[in-house]
């Protein structure tokens, strides 16, 4: 009752530091309270910093204004609201009057100001002229609360009598007729008359949520853009400053992270609020005591029938002056603070709890002498220390485990005492400090091994507690789990290991297939896969019996484990199936070495007790991840089906998957190795074929083309061999090898003086697949030392498409260092728009499939004038390959196609035979020049 009492009388008085609890307790719970209001039928129209720029500096000519009005009147707004003071005569009074009286729904803003000499406030009126137009006057006058934040404003205002509406409520009486208020229009007190400024009608408005924000346009658009002012037709419109320095904003409870909020959004939120009825007043003090009183006297009536088990629990009394609050705030629109009321709960609860733990303390006293008896019950072992970390007590269990009785340790440091039995005593004291000073439970992560008093090892489970706050020391618990640590173990061998060879099953087979692709993928390794089957193992059982096809399968087990390396695995997979996984190789021929191991190792006898020798031969069959497959069934389904591939050829053999099932051949294997030859030898050269601008007739880059000179077999394309590097790896080094060579031929042209252009390089998916790559370029151009955007790098859209994200890194990183970005064959792949404006790409290439057929019309034609259309629009440069016709050169000009690639120019040439086009013009070279060669072909 004492809580209630004093809490009315707060409730009454009204202490400040109550009324900044109760706004704080507004802010939250009004949102929660408020009735659902339609959408913003109000928008802004701002004097921003970009209306500045385009405008003109501040103060703007009544003209201006003026051209506001008309063209908000043009677009049929329903009301305007200018929170701009006119109180003095200015040139151009007359057209804004006038703008004013064709748009006839114009209320205009007034404040108080100071009468000169300190004589006292006076009313800021518009001057005479506008003030005679104007529809309405309505004042802007904001009341700042105790916290100095801006919530309210009133239904009238003025000096010395109230005659002014609220701005917001002058533009809702003439946005809607009849809806409350008055205009302001009525009421002329004079200009000069001093006073105070006296106010009336509380409008305490919602806390300002981003939901209750009207639109807001700047007014150089308003102006620029008569589409956008139409948008705002029926609407009610506030014009007012806010650019920063032209007036100061108003701090709200919504702006304590954002920038204060201009008043004239302030008054265009109070327009929405008293639209949707959603402005509230306060209680005066005499209600807000009775409603505290009441508030807080209810738990005390309902004691007797709830118990001292329905106070404990009342906590939850706390919520009710807020729900109180937030009820009364929703139905009457009227705010009671509520802070008073749980300022009463809170001390009423406080006394009344101190009253039942004095009564109380006496039956936890006794509780802790049966908890001492428990203790000693229990069948853990359980040890007690204070807050030193002294041992206190140790139950019997305990006494067993560690041989030693409670007179001989207490007293004695836990630490060094369990030190004695096991190697975690560090760790368990640094546990038990966490816990004596977290005050929470802590259970060490793994089992303790424990070394008994009689010396038999076993497995305990340590949990730690402390004892009320941790001040009266803790409870260490310990439980034996040595069975069941025993008992999972087994369990969990069998469930993942095969019984008869103790090899790894299908479940931790797959498991490790997963991660080894996982890690395969992100270093950009290989996985290897091999199904290795028993050749006639039938016969063997059938012959036999089942007793030494067992013995045959232990023993495969043994050689296949000794056939690879330690981190390898080999699992039966069922019957006379085995999978032999090898993680982290490098190429196929690693893999093809072990394989053929395997072989061997398995063609070598098995001795029987009969005196006959059995040959365990097997296929294998082979599949590579992620080359094949990134999933690890469909991985071992390739190789399940390349081992039976091997089977049909007679057996005996490995098999590697193929899309055609076509076994790997000695062919195959013979160039793998060739290329990595040739790289080491030097045999790889760089064509170049001119890119040709099509307006000026004039040479401004270069694609570079790999070639392979090898002995014996004269010059090969790269559609023989790039393949196969693909496959095998080796394209890495080839990429790099490429990069190099083109930057370094870029300077040895600059040094003979030549005028360089920008080369073109292909890269392969392979080189895309990290950001190594970056690196490779970064040093390719320090070595060359030549210009970055003499460099340009080429990909396919298949490539750029096969892992979207990481790509746009990618070409990101290369675009910062100064390197164009090409797509090549353009148009047969995905041709995803999504991605060429995620990539930073400079120039699209468009495939020379599209270019061939363009002088005859058709879909080709039709292909090529969009392809061309969509480039420019995304600011690319358009580079046409496979041009071969003069046709295809005037339809592709057209067009404004900017560069053209092809036979009709040049072919591919080698770096010596390019010279010429860096030093002639294209016409002279591809038409037989007084100092060039035709090079088109017929």
């Amino acid at each position: 009752m004492i809580g209630a009492l004093l809490a009315a009388l707060a409730a009454l008085l009204q202490p400040v530091a109550l009324q900044r609890g109760d706004l704080l307790i507004y802010d939250a719970l009004e949102p929660l309270a408020r009735r659902p209001g339609s959408p913003p039928q109000s928008a802004i129209v701002a004097i921003d910093e970009t209306s500045l720029a385009g405008l003109g500096r501040w103060p703007w000519s009544r003209e201006l204004h003026a051209a506001v009005l008309d063209r908000l009147t043009d677009a049929g707004v329903a009301a305007i609201g200018m929170d701009l003071l006119f109180p003095e005569n200015a040139e151009g009074d007359a057209e804004l009057a006038a703008a004013m009286v064709r748009a006839g729904n114009v209320a205009l803003a007034t404040a108080p100001g100071a009468l000169p000499g300190g004589r006292g406030l006076r009313d800021l009126l518009p001057t005479g002229s506008l003030a005679e137009r104007a529809a309405a006057i309505g004042h802007v006058d904001v009341e700042l609360d105790l916290d100095s934040l801006a919530r309210r404003t009133f239904e009238h205002a003025g000096t010395a009598t109230p005659a002014w509406p609220a701005l917001s409520l002058a533009v809702l009486h003439l946005a809607r007729p009849g809806a409350g208020g008055t205009s302001g229009a009525a009421v002329t007190p004079g200009a000069d008359a001093a006073g105070l400024w006296v106010r009336s009608g509380e409008m305490l408005l919602p806390f300002p949520d981003r939901g209750l924000r009207p639109p807001t346009y700047s007014a150089l658009a308003i102006l620029r853009d008569a589409q956008l002012a139409d948008s705002l037709r029926g609407k009610a419109v506030f014009i007012g400053a806010t650019a920063a320095g032209l007036a100061a904003g108003l701090a709200t409870p919504g702006s304590q992270n954002a920038s204060p909020m201009p008043a004239v959004e302030f008054h265009a939120r109070a327009f929405e609020a008293a639209r949707n009825g959603q402005v509230y007043r306060s209680a005066s003090p005499t209600t807000a005591a009775a409603f505290t009183l009441m508030i807080v006297a209810l738990p005390l009536l309902s004691y007797p029938l709830i118990g001292i088990a329905g106070v404990i629990a009342g906590v939850a009394f706390l919520l009710l002056p807020l729900l109180a609050s937030g009820i009364v705030l929703h139905f009457a629109h009227v705010w009671i603070g509520p802070s008073a009321a749980l300022g009463g709960f809170v001390l009423g609860y406080a006394l009344w709890l101190a009253l039942f733990l004095r009564h109380t303390r006496g039956s936890l006293q006794r509780s802790r002498l049966g908890a001492d008896a428990t203790l000693r019950s229990i069948t853990d072992a359980v040890i007690t220390v204070d807050a030193d970390r002294r041992i206190v007590l140790i139950n019997e269990v305990a006494e067993k485990l560690t041989g030693t009785p409670l007179a001989r340790v207490r007293g004695q440091a836990v630490a060094p005492f369990l030190a004695q039995f096991c190697s975690d005593g560090n760790e368990i004291d640094r546990l038990l400090q966490s816990c004596l000073q977290g005050q929470q439970a802590v259970r060490l992560s793994e089992p303790v091994t424990w070394r008994s008093a009689d010396g038999d090892p076993c497995a305990l489970r340590l949990t730690l507690a402390p004892i009320g706050s941790g001040k009266d020391g803790a409870v260490l618990a310990f439980n034996d789990v040595t069975e069941s640590i025993a008992f999972t173990a087994r369990l969990l061998h069998e469930a993942t290991h095969d019984p008869l060879t103790g090899l790894p099953n299908r479940t931790l087979l797959l498991d490790r297939v997963r991660q080894a692709l996982t890690q395969a993928k992100r270093k950009g390794s290989l996985v290897a896969l091999l199904f290795v089957d028993l050749d006639r193992f039938k016969r063997i059982n059938d012959s036999l019996g089942h007793q030494w096809g067992d013995h045959v399968l232990k023993i495969v087990a043994q050689r296949l484990s000794a056939a690879i390396r330690s981190g390898d695995t080999v699992s039966r997979w069922g019957g006379d199936e085995f999978i032999v996984l090898l993680d982290n190789v490098t190429d196929r021929n690693a893999v093809a070495t072990v394989a053929g191991k395997i072989i061997e190792l398995l063609d070598h006898e098995v001795e029987t007790d009969e005196s006959t020798s059995l040959i365990p031969s097997c296929s294998i069959g082979i599949a590579i991840g992620p080359l094949d497959s990134e999933d690890a069934e469909t991985l071992l389904s390739m190789a399940d089906k390349a081992m039976y591939r091997g089977k049909l050829e007679g057996g005996g053999s490995f098999t590697f998957y193929a899309a055609d099932m076509n076994t790997w051949s000695r062919d195959r294997l013979k160039m793998e190795g060739a290329l990595r030859h040739a790289l080491a030898n030097q045999e790889f050269e760089l064509f170049y074929q001119p890119q040709v601008d099509i307006l000026a007739d004039r040479l401004i880059g270069m694609e570079s083309l790999i070639r392979w000179r090898k002995p014996g077999s004269g010059l090969i394309g790269p559609g023989i061999f790039i393949p196969a590097a693909e496959e095998c790896g080796v394209i890495r080094a080839i990429g790099e090898w490429a990069l190099h060579e083109a930057t370094a031929q870029i300077a040895r042209w600059s040094a003979e003086g030549l005028r360089p252009v920008p080369v073109a390089v292909n890269v392969s998916a392979r080189q895309c697949s990290d950001m190594s790559v970056v690196d490779v370029i970064r040093s390719a151009l320090t070595g060359s030392a030549i210009d970055p955007a003499l460099l340009k790098l080429e990909l396919t859209e298949s490539t750029a498409m096969h892992n979207v994200d990481f790509v746009a890194t990618l070409l990101d990183s290369v675009n910062r260092i100064g390197v164009g970005v090409a797509v090549d064959d353009f148009g047969t792949g995905y041709s995803s728009l999504s991605y060429l404006k995620r990539f930073p790409i400079s120039e699209l290439k468009i495939d020379r499939s599209f270019v061939s057929e363009i002088a005859s019309g058709g879909d080709d034609a039709a292909i090529v004038r969009g392809t061309i259309a969509l480039a420019h629009g995304l600011e690319m440069k358009v580079v046409a390959e496979g041009v071969e016709t003069a046709e295809q050169l005037e339809f592709l000009a057209s067009y404004e196609c900017d560069v053209a690639q092809g036979f009709y120019f040049a072919e591919p040439m080698p770096a010596a035979e390019i010279r010429r086009w860096l030093q002639g013009t294209p016409s002279q070279l591809a038409r037989g020049g007084p100092n060039g060669k035709a090079l088109r072909k017929a």
